[in-house]
């Protein structure tokens, strides 16, 4: 009997509810009007080919360095953005950040300001054990589920020693 009940609840939930994307319980009610004091310095990553990709983050700008095929620079500004607004104007030039707190993480949410599909970049920072060493360390993640795709560090040294380490309990794009 008691299954019978958990099967119907289960099955009424998805019949009325669908699945719901776990970023909507904990999605931002608020723009971000500057970036946090953990995130605001300079971040490497080492590619294992001899090149750092470098993310910069200031109080409101933020500036990437990054290598895929060729070197690409990107420099941003957020702007504050109401989020109950029901008419945006057109920006196509400025970006918004959200707080967001998923995978017992904090993270930064990066939007373009009329961007109309997709779910950013997420920044996000947290103190990970590395052969007994505590190690700051800025992940970088995106999709629906806030996959992380790479790890930057304070320092070019660390950043070169860690590579692309993966450490336990972090959430990683599944390998196709």
């Amino acid at each position: 009997m008691k299954k019978l009940i958990i099967s119907l609840l289960c099955f009424g939930g998805l019949l009325f509810g669908g699945v719901i994307n776990p970023q909507s319980s904990h999605a931002a009610a608020y723009s971000l009007k500057v970036f946090p004091k953990v995130l605001r310095h300079t971040w490497y990553h080492y590619d294992g080919h001899g090149r750092y990709d470098q993310i910069t983050f200031g109080y409101k700008h933020y500036r990437m360095h990054n290598f895929y095929e060729k070197w690409d620079v990107y420099n941003g500004k957020i702007h504050y953005r109401n989020l109950k607004a029901t008419r945006i104007s057109h920006h196509p030039n400025w970006t918004f950040a959200t707080p967001v707190y998923y995978h017992r993480m904090h993270w930064t949410n990066i939007y373009g300001w009329n961007q109309s599909a997709g779910d950013g970049d997420y920044y996000g920072v947290k103190i990970r054990r590395y052969h007994g060493h505590r190690v700051r360390v800025m992940s970088e993640a995106g999709g629906a589920d806030i996959w992380t795709d790479s790890h930057y560090y304070a320092t070019r040294k660390v950043a070169k020693a860690l590579g692309n380490k993966h450490f336990p309990g972090v959430l990683y794009y599944p390998k196709i």
